[in-house]
């Protein structure tokens, strides 16, 4: 028979074109007839797209047919085989000598009663007798895309689109052939039948006979039932039985074909067969706002629910793609709304979904479609759900599948889920996460950085769930660390941070802070200060939520959130104002009206022990949970001044990451002559060292000044030791003429390097115009002041402050006199060796907010002891700002 069917192929492939239509046709009609000579020419070639279960054979350029081997014909699809019943029986009459008993080749047609336990006809049976040609067989079908493969720990399926199965009646010579779609009509395509020998079957044969001794029957018998024997699941993963296919159940945190590998998920992936379990919803009963980005990759698959019970007979809420629509469904209790999205979602893309409920009442927009609305049936308007949050599936997804719309599990990433303004953390930790458990979960940013290289010192880090981002230490910036860099002003990517030393125990009762900024997007944490790393207790923080100003604060007992009434706008600077005294606290920002707060608890005092954040944060799994904030700062940063003292951000930080230099005037070095440019929002002031002056310091002065003049941000830098020894110790006797034109500044100062409430100082200067003449021995401050209009009429005056030892006066021109002392026994005065006049840097930072700015005016004739004339610009060893005064007396 294979010699005659060699010999027709051949003289079919010499055929005209034509002719060889009309004679696969002419067959197609004789096919009742003939059986055997069932034929279907194929377009292509053997090599390319070849169907065929035994043998190809290419008959014309571009086409080709298939045959069978000997013990086959050929099923009606063209491709497939089918055992040849009367070679079978041929065959077993042929081994009853062998067998040594009398065979009855009656094949037994009992089928199992499950229907997905059917005969199939198999291309590689085992066939008494001839072993050899099914081990050739079974290396072809393996060839050709075999049902069946073996791995190292079990045997595996592999179906083909179709493959037919064979109704083998035990009286009958003829075969009847069905062919079924082994995707639609099988619903458990592994179980096959097993014809065994007098005992165990062989794990390489699918199909092979069963011998009965004494009976003389072959009978086809269930395969054995596939069990997780041998499969063993790590990381407390479980083995489960799929489709006839042991697998492995990973919990969350784990993945793997074994959940050998420890992951952590952030950006979690599902692939259609597990689920991710968040907090049961506990605020939603009456209305809701859910908000998801989300990546798919099928059509259909569960995306959110929650229940009461655990079949959702009751009420329920779901959100899912059906037939790639987003479906969003819910039932307070009296029957079920409906809602479905207008338009499809992008497979492979990131979508956004967005659901609004409000009593029986909803709406959903998907993208940025229009927004569907609809109600549920019945009276009743509010949602009971005890269930956790379900992400991405359900643990028994049957049970729910004519509730929600679809049996499918979510297939696809899902990059951010909020609810009620509350932003999920998928991560599941002791501390930090929200997932309580879950199956089957893997990370989507698996591998992102597997082929990034940061420069100097840069690390790789997902950015997203399909982006990364080089972190690059201070100095290098670029998407690879690639440029080097001065930062006058620092602006944040949103993958940025500045570090200082924590505010500690400095701001217990009291704490202000002011921050002038410039924001590119409306989400970031502008400033954070916390006291423990396990996300509880104390913490202090500024940052923005939808372009509004979040000021929190919390004592130990509970937060305060105080917010401003009005969203900043983006790309323009704004100066926000935050204090607390105690449980209160107050928000100002720019000119809004101010928005005030209190904490929860009776506790009243701050301690913060961990390191301060600018901008972000070096890892928000240490920032407090009420803090709920994971996006950093995206903008400029220009200023920040905590209790009075301005934070030199690119000086006194101690970390940094992602810091690049923000557009502003002071960012291409305008002030000349080594003068120190100092912004002021969209614009800058010099400060000019001593001998130079105008806008830049681009003037040099012909003559130093006999008369300086002090613009409030200038100073006269002191440490002649002559001059110091007339200040120090147990005596000072200072004498000098001035001309104010300010109500605040420092005329004189003289203290520790670290200033605290007990350091000891000495100063002079103006408080809303009154003249204050300071101290403190080291034992308690004294305060001896002086109020008089008349300082400010434009005329010079003579002060003269004198001390000796706690006892002190101040005198104002020669004519009026005011007294006190310092409390304690202390009498020397100790300062750092250094004298200021006119002003310091810092002022309100070095003298603990005793005064706010320097002096304002002109000054002349200083002297010490009675007999040291201080020439103040030939003894001073720098300044700042000095001016030639300008007086008409």
């Amino acid at each position: 028979m294979a010699t005659q069917s060699h010999q027709y192929y051949e003289r079919l492939s010499s055929l005209p074109w034509i002719c060889i239509v009309t004679l696969l046709c002419t067959v197609a009609v004789s096919e009742a007839k003939h059986p055997e000579k069932i034929v279907a020419f194929f377009q292509g070639n053997c090599n390319q797209s070849n169907p065929c279960i035994h043998e190809c054979q290419d008959i014309y350029d571009g086409g080709f047919i298939c045959h069978c081997r000997e013990g086959y014909v050929l099923n009606k699809d063209g491709m497939s085989c089918s055992v040849d019943q009367a070679y079978v029986r041929q065959q077993l009459e042929h081994d009853q000598h062998d067998l040594g008993s009398e065979v009855r080749g009656d094949l037994d047609k009992s089928r199992d009663a499950s229907p997905s336990h059917s005969n199939y006809n198999i291309a590689n049976e085992v066939l008494p007798g001839n072993e050899k040609q099914s081990q050739e067989e079974s290396n072809l079908s393996q060839d050709k895309g075999s049902l069946l493969s073996t791995d190292s720990s079990h045997r595996k399926t592999k179906i083909l689109d179709k493959v037919d199965r064979v109704d083998l009646l035990p009286e009958n010579p003829e075969i009847s052939i069905k062919t079924y779609d082994l995707r639609k009509d099988i619903p458990d395509p592994i179980s096959d039948f097993h014809i065994r020998e007098g005992g165990e079957h062989s794990q390489n044969d699918l199909m092979s006979p069963e011998w009965t001794e004494g009976k003389g029957k072959f009978k086809l018998r269930p395969s054995k039932t596939v069990t997780c024997d041998g499969m063993v699941c790590q990381n407390n993963g479980t083995c489960v039985v799929d489709a006839n296919i042991p697998r492995c159940n990973c919990p969350i945190g784990t993945a793997g074909s074994r959940c050998e590998k420890v992951i952590s998920v952030v950006y979690p992936k599902f692939h259609g067969m597990g689920y991710l379990a968040l907090p049961v919803l506990k605020n939603g009963y009456r209305d809701f706002r859910i908000s998801m980005e989300f990546r798919p990759e099928a059509k259909n698959g569960l995306l959110l629910f929650s229940a009461e019970l655990d079949d959702a007979k009751t009420d329920f809420f779901s959100v899912a793609l059906v037939d790639g629509y987003i479906e969003f469904r819910f039932d307070c209790g009296t029957g079920i709304g409906v809602l479905r999205s207008l338009g499809e979602v992008t497979l492979g893309k990131w979508n956004q979904v967005t659901v609004q409920r409000e009593e029986n009442g909803a709406g959903l927009q998907l993208n940025e479609g229009d927004i569907v609305e609809g109600t549920a049936q019945g009276a009743f308007t509010r949602i009971t759900l005890r269930l956790h949050l379900y992400l991405g599936g359900y643990a028994n997804m049957s049970s729910i599948t004519n509730r929600i719309g679809t049996a499918k599990q979510y297939v696809g990433c899902v990059q951010e889920l909020s609810i009620n303004g509350y932003k999920y953390d998928m991560r599941k930790g002791e501390i930090i996460g929200d997932a309580q458990f879950g199956l089957n979960v893997g990370e989507c940013s698996e591998g992102i950085c597997d082929n990034i290289v940061c420069q100097n010192g840069g690390s790789c880090s997902p950015r997203s769930a399909d982006s990364h981002v080089c972190l690059c230490p201070l100095g290098s910036a670029g998407d690879f660390c690639e440029k080097r860099h001065d930062v006058h002003i620092p602006r944040f990517s949103g993958h940025s941070y500045l570090e200082y030393e924590g505010l500690n125990r400095r701001v217990l009762s009291y704490t202000e802070i002011e921050v002038v900024f410039k924001p590119m997007m409306p989400d970031g944490s502008i400033l954070y200060n916390g006291y423990t790393k396990d996300r509880k207790g104390d913490f202090i923080s500024l940052a923005l939520r939808d372009g509004i100003i979040e000021f929190s604060f919390d004592l130990g007992t509970g937060p305060a959130v105080i917010r401003s009434l009005l969203p900043v706008s983006l790309d323009h600077w704004h100066v926000a104002r935050a204090s607390r005294t105690g449980l209160q606290g107050i928000l100002e920002v720019d000119d809004q009206p101010r928005s005030e707060g209190e904490a929860e608890g009776a506790y009243t005092q701050l301690t913060l022990l961990e390191g301060l954040f600018i901008g972000g944060h070096r890892n928000y799994d240490e920032v407090s949970k009420y803090h709920n904030m994971t996006n950093s700062f995206v903008g400029c940063i220009q200023k920040v001044v905590i209790n009075k003292r301005p934070v030199r951000l690119m000086k006194e930080m101690v970390d940094g990451i992602n810091i690049e230099p923000c557009s502003h005037p002071c960012a291409g070095e305008p002030c000349m002559n080594g003068g120190e440019c100092r912004p002021k929002r969209d614009v800058y002031t010099c400060y000019c060292p001593l001998g130079y002056a105008n806008t830049n310091c681009e003037d040099k002065m012909e003559k130093l000044p006999e008369k300086p003049m002090f613009i409030g941000t200038s100073f006269l830098m002191f440490t002649d030791k002559r001059i110091l020894k007339r200040v120090t110790g147990n005596k000072i006797d200072l004498q000098m003429h001035i001309l104010p034109k300010g109500k605040n500044g420092l005329l004189f100062w003289s203290g520790q390097d670290a200033m605290e409430s007990s350091s000891d100082f000495v100063a002079l200067g103006f408080v809303d115009g009154g003249l204050q003449l300071r101290y403190n021995l080291g034992s308690g401050e004294a305060v001896i002041g002086y109020n008089d209009s008349r300082l400010y009429d434009g005329q010079w005056h003579f002060v003269r402050a004198q001390r000796d030892k706690q006892d002190a006066y101040l005198e104002i021109d020669s004519t009026e006199i005011v007294e006190g002392s310092a409390p304690g026994s202390y009498t020397v005065l100790n300062t750092n060796k250094i004298l200021y006049i006119g002003g310091m840097p810092d002022v309100s930072q070095n003298s603990l907010g005793k005064f706010s700015s320097g002096y304002v005016g002109c000054m002349k004739d200083v002297i010490l002891a009675t007999d040291f004339n201080i020439k103040m610009m030939n003894h001073a060893q720098s300044g700042r700002n000095i001016y030639h005064c300008v007086s008409n007396v």
